[in-house]
């Protein structure tokens, strides 16, 4: 499912980590119309299965701020978990007309929730672009320490083919290791980037990439996302 979401804003300043605002309406909406929904995915350090990304209408970006000319914010979202749809399009759809604070000065406010046709995956190898940052991040479980890396560093191939296989074995078994051996990600036209969340600075990645892989996963990557922290708002894919 993917969803378009259109949103006005009553004040033309938004933060530069905006995205932590949208995962705020995400779960508030969850809380009022799913709560279990809501506990299934916040209560525990689970693996969301949907990602976003956020189009600011006649932007400017500033250092601290993201100055919104139009004050018209598009949310595009979208999941490939059939039994998330309903309860993440439930979320937008209670939410619309409310005004909801995404800064002492601001607020956001839903007006419109379309749902958007899916493209068809026919082939083993699709050309995708960045509609949100990808995420490459090297997670150490012993000292839970960060490294982030961007298309050009050497492991970036490596690091997101282990996180798409760490998510993929979860849902469909350990087959996926045999079938991860056929995946490969060409950057084409990408450019690093750095983007602020959560008071962090991470690298990030932005731009055109070749995908090279079995259907299934090119499907999931087209609908949950690719990288590392899609549920946050990064590794949005769009197929060209």
């Amino acid at each position: 499912m993917r969803l378009k979401i259109v949103c006005n804003l009553d004040q033309e300043e938004v933060p530069q980590d905006y995205r932590s605002k949208i995962v705020m309406l995400i779960k508030s909406g969850l809380i009022k119309k799913h709560p279990d929904v809501f506990s299934d995915l916040y209560d525990s350090n689970k693996q969301k299965e949907f990602t976003f990304s956020v189009y600011f209408k006649n932007a400017q970006f500033n250092k601290n701020v993201i100055i919104v000319e139009g004050k018209e914010v598009i949310i595009n979202f979208s999941t490939g978990n059939a039994k998330l749809a309903l309860p993440l399009y439930n979320a937008f759809t209670s939410q619309m007309w409310q005004k909801v604070k995404i800064s002492e000065q601001c607020n956001l406010q839903i007006t419109k929730v379309d749902v958007v046709k899916e493209r068809d995956i026919a082939s083993g190898s699709s050309v995708f672009k960045t509609l949100s940052p990808i995420v490459c991040r090297d997670h150490n479980q012993e000292t839970f320490k960060d490294w982030f890396y961007d298309y050009s560093d050497e492991e970036f191939e490596s690091i997101l083919k282990r996180n798409l296989q760490s998510k993929l074995e979860k849902k469909y078994g350990s087959f996926v290791a045999e079938d991860i051996k056929k995946v490969s990600i060409t950057p084409i036209n990408m450019k690093k980037t750095v983007v602020l969340h959560y008071d962090l600075y991470m690298a990030c990645s932005i731009g055109l990439l070749k995908i090279e892989a079995p259907q299934y996963m090119l499907e999931y990557m087209a609908s949950s996302g690719l990288g590392s922290i899609t549920g946050m708002g990064f590794g949005m894919l769009e197929q060209v």
